[in-house]
Parts: structure tokens; sequence; C-alpha cells
């Protein structure tokens, strides 16, 4: 701690590593408050300048933090944007989340997006969305206004919450889970949010699939795992299968996948839904668990292989994902739709996913009528080896509670 540059190098060469490794870093960026307004360096040189402030001279907490930076005036909007492009320049770092992204402002977001890309145009820019208060809401960097954020993505809570419940009710179930109400926040997550037609209602609709984050689990509020043991009245290996199915319809979806750390072994944190405070008993990745949870794991590898694998789980534009991607006619319970996978280059023709949610197996049609079909996702497995070769048929039986992927 008496050498200031040895935590530099050390940072240095930890990003390095991890680079050689072939992982990217993405660094947290929580420009949206700070621990102490008042002895906070910035306020100490210009006075009154680096945060928002009330009509009666209040500093405004549209963040719950205390503070709110202002972003939108010229000297902070400075700030933010050079210290992201030293950090991008002289650290190496992949990309950047921003913590409660709604605080800040459009313009702000736009100004780092155009740097970073100076510097290199493949580093990530993701953040919060959430509308919050302080400024005048069209100008918040907030999921609503993701249309004047080019090249920025938001975490998606539409599919989160369609998947497994509100994070704000502990026992209030998704659609993943049993609660059908839910199957249209799931749809829209499918797309991405984008804007693909009148009867799939997304709450913020995407300029392009990739400025939607789908994920089931954070950092914040309880994890998949511990979601599930609150939210479902079950043993310990239905918990498991719903985990894995849960997780494989955000994995599958349109739009940049997230992974919680430790969710692809069903990491828990005892119910703990605000852990910033509690201890690493808490916090700690359970590595043991990786072979407990050996088939979850396994699991998360397949889908990811078959996502890398396959352009039609990536498209990369509304047109796309309006052209090529058809939800099939099913129960509540079910969901199914079509990749045209040709249609992106893809080397499988015709990719058909189906989520069965039920308490019973679902018969569904395929389309294209009778033909051969390879099966890739079924029960607990996932990945791109054949797993079935199903020969001359025009219906797939899907297990309940599980994803089926087939192709031809």
């Amino acid at each position: 701690p008496t050498n200031p540059k040895l935590r530099i190098t050390e940072l240095k060469s930890a990003i390095l590593a991890l680079n050689k490794q072939g992982l990217r870093v993405n660094m947290d960026a929580v420009y949206n408050h700070v621990s102490n307004a008042s002895s906070f360096s910035q306020n100490l040189i210009v006075p009154n300048y680096f945060f928002r402030r009330d009509d009666n001279g209040n500093l405004t907490s549209g963040s719950g933090c205390g503070n709110d930076v202002a972003s939108e005036r010229p000297m902070v909007r400075k700030f933010i944007v050079d210290s992201v492009k030293y950090w991008a320049s002289e650290y190496n770092l992949d990309g950047f989340r921003f913590d409660l992204m709604g605080i800040l402002d459009v313009t702000t977001m736009q100004n780092v997006r155009e740097g970073l890309d100076k510097i290199d145009p493949s580093i990530i820019v993701i953040g919060e969305g959430w509308n919050m208060g302080g400024l005048p809401e069209d100008q918040r960097a907030t999921q609503v206004n993701i249309s004047k954020l080019d090249g920025i993505a938001a975490f998606n809570d539409q599919i989160r919450d369609g998947i497994k419940g509100s994070v704000f009710n502990a026992d209030e179930k998704g659609w993943a889970t049993g609660n059908t109400g839910r199957r249209g926040d799931v749809l829209a997550g499918i797309t991405g949010n984008v804007a693909y037609s009148a009867s799939v209602t997304a709450n913020w609709i995407t300029s392009d699939p990739g400025q939607s984050v789908n994920y089931v689990e954070a950092h914040d509020n309880l994890t998949l795992a511990d979601k599930i043991f609150s939210s479902v009245n079950t043993n310990a290996t239905t918990r498991s299968k719903l985990h894995r199915f849960a997780s494989s319809i955000a994995l599958l979806s349109q739009g940049l996948p997230f992974i919680h750390a430790g969710q692809e072994f069903e990491r828990t944190k005892g119910g703990d839904d605000n852990s910033y405070q509690s201890s690493d008993a808490t916090n700690s990745l359970k590595y043991k668990q990786r072979v407990t949870y050996a088939t979850t794991l396994n699991y998360f590898k397949g889908l990811i292989s078959l996502r890398k694998a396959h352009p039609a789980f990536r498209m990369a534009t509304t047109n796309d994902v309006k052209k090529n991607l058809t939800f099939l006619n099913t129960s509540q319970t079910v969901i199914a739709y079509k990749l045209n996978g040709a249609g992106v280059g893809d080397k499988w023709g015709t990719i058909v996913v189906i989520h069965n949610a039920g308490k019973a197996s679902a018969s569904v049609t395929l389309p294209g009528g009778k033909a051969t079909r390879k099966v890739v996702v079924n029960g607990d497995k996932a990945g791109v080896a054949t797993l079935a070769t199903l020969k001359s048929i025009t219906k797939v039986s899907v297990p309940a509670g599980t994803t089926m992927v087939v192709y031809k």
C-alpha cells in the first residue's frame, strides 16, 4: 500500500496474464456516485460542480447512494470519457460495465463509445439502463433511450424476470418455473427485444439484438439457485433441472448472453439477496461445487460451444431476426421457434429450439414436414455433437422442464 506504482504494475500484469490465456477483461465502471461527495477530489478542486443538486441546493440521490455525478457538465463528461479511454489504452482493458448507467447522460455515453471505437471497436460497453432520476428522461442513458446508444448494450430485466420471476419478490415464479403469465416477456427477450412484431411486446426496443444483455442471474438479488429454492417447492434434483432449463433460455436467445460467476455450478449465497457487505463465506466461489454439479457445468459448456459455433444464435441485426426467427404455434407452457440458419450463413440449414416449461412431456410439430433431424440439446445434455438422429419425423416429444434443439 505504501508503493502505489506496485498496484499499477500488478493490475497490468494480471490483465496481460488473462489476455495471454485468451480471456478478455471487462471492468466495472462506477461513475454514477462516490463514497463521500464532500471529500471527493474533484469537489475539493471546484466545489459544487461535480454533483447534481436540487433547487434547494441539496445533493440529488437518483441512484439511492446519496450523490449523483453531473455527467452532463462539460468537465465532468471529460473526466469520465478521458478516464475510460485511459483505462482502455494504458491498461488494455477490453470492456466496461457501467454501474447504474441510467444516472449518466446519453451524450456522455455516446462520447465514451466514440472514444473507445478509435482505440479498438471490439471493446465492449454494457450497462445498467434502469430509469433513474436527475435528468430529463430523454437525456438519460436508459433502456428506453437505447436507440441513441449505438454500440452500447443494457441488461434486460424483461427476460430475466420473465424466466424466473421478479427479483423483488423471492417467492414469485417466472415462466420457466410455472407462471405462464410471464411467457410474453420471454418471447420478447428471445428476439433480443428488437421491434419484432405487434404480437411480441418488448418493454423497451433495441436497435439491434446485441444491445440486449440476456441473463437470469447477476451479483445483485438472489442467485438463480436461491431464487428457485425460494419460489419452487421441490427436491434438489428438480431444482438442478430447472436451473439448467432457465439458464438455457437466456443462453440461446438472440443478443448478448451474460453468466454470473458460479452460475454454471449452481452458485448459492444462502439466500442473501444483497451481499455487497457480506463475508467471503457468502460471496466466495465454492469451486468444489464444480464436481457436485458437473452435469450443470457441462451443460453450460455445451450451450456455449453451440452458440459459438453457429451464427444462427448470434444474429447481428433486427432485420436478420425478423426474417430468420419464427415462433411456432404452441401451448402457453411451450415456447418453440425456428432459426433459418441458411439465411445467416450457418452450416445448419434449419434449427428448431423448444423450451417446455410444462409438467409433462410436450409433443411439438416441426416446420418443414417429414424430415430427418439431428438432436444436439436434450434433457441434461447440450453441445454440437449429435445426441440422436430422428429419421423421417414430423414431431418431437420434449421432456418436462427441458430444452431441445434439433436441426436439419
